[in-house]
């Protein structure tokens, strides 16, 4: 099954997308082919199964992985997959209990030794640094780059996304670097948000969005131009930042846009988002005239 074929049915789930890696990760541990058939299966119309794709996302998850290692967890993927699909939430909610370190992470330890996910026995190192708070991704072109992360708002505390860019920076590695310490960073608002979903639905074609950050001086570009998309970030006193974004490369960011949206609105479905997306392309070419 093609990556770009997952990461469409995810979507359609709400869910984010895997990475290579984390697909590879699951079918050497015998995980692959189940994970398949419930892909296939979601795909023909089968809803019963999200749960189960839900829980193989969270397992597959760094968070998820690096908390399960520091206290002793031992089991296979497609077994820890097994055992979240039974337990659910109540898993999940353990997880998170001792990667944030509150006064359950003692009950929550003991809860996943008895399932096998955890050591018995208390570690008694230090935890790890812990890991960046929000999922991101980088898109690379061939003069910059773009990372793509789930964030919230400052004020409404709303679930959107970041659009960082960076520039290719200039040198005799043969390895490409980019100059993320000076990279542009637009926050879309949720109006924004669903415009640029729309954008990558192909639903309209180019969209500008200005005056961002402190002093108002950033703005993004999109251009859907039939075989890619074109994005270009500007802010005042450095370098443009402008990668194309193969279609396949896209299936991410609207899979992650699609995520946001429902923790905004957990009543919604995929179907009721579609629909909003739909209104807000309208206004957009109502108001182009």
């Amino acid at each position: 099954m093609k990556l770009s074929e997952i990461t469409s049915i995810l979507a359609t789930a709400g869910l984010p997308a895997l990475s290579r890696d984390q697909l590879l990760e699951l079918a050497s541990s015998g995980g692959g082919k189940r994970f398949e058939a419930v892909l296939i299966a979601f795909g023909a119309g089968d809803r019963q199964v999200r749960d189960e794709l839900e829980a193989t996302v969270r397992v597959l998850d760094a968070k998820t992985r690096t908390t399960l290692q520091r206290i002793g967890g031992q089991l296979p993927i497609d077994q820890l997959v097994i055992v979240a699909c039974r337990e659910q939430r109540r898993f999940f909610d353990a997880v998170d209990a001792i990667a944030i370190g509150t006064s359950r992470a003692a009950a929550a330890r003991s809860y996943l030794a008895e399932l096998g996910a955890a050591s018995a026995v208390a570690d008694s190192r230090p935890a790890p640094p812990a890991d960046p708070p929000y999922y991101s991704f980088k898109i690379f072109g061939s003069a910059a780059a773009l990372c793509i992360a789930e964030a919230t708002t400052r004020a409404e505390r709303k679930h959107t996304i970041n659009i960082e860019g960076a520039v290719a920076l200039v040198g005799g590695d043969t390895r490409k670097t980019f100059d993320w310490p000076n990279k542009i960073v637009v926050q879309l608002t949720i109006q924004e948000a669903y415009q640029v979903l729309a954008l990558l639905e192909n639903k309209i074609r180019f969209l500008r969005f200005d005056g961002h950050g402190r002093e108002h001086d950033k703005s993004l570009q999109i251009k859907f131009q039939d075989s890619h998309y074109f994005f270009r970030l500007i802010q005042r006193g450095k370098a443009a930042v402008a990668v194309q974004v193969r279609a396949v490369d896209s299936l991410q960011i609207v899979s992650l846009l699609y995520k946001q949206f429902l923790a905004n609105d957990p009543h919604l479905r995929i179907e009721d988002v579609r629909t909003m997306v739909d209104r807000m392309a309208s206004m957009v070419l109502i108001q182009r005239g």
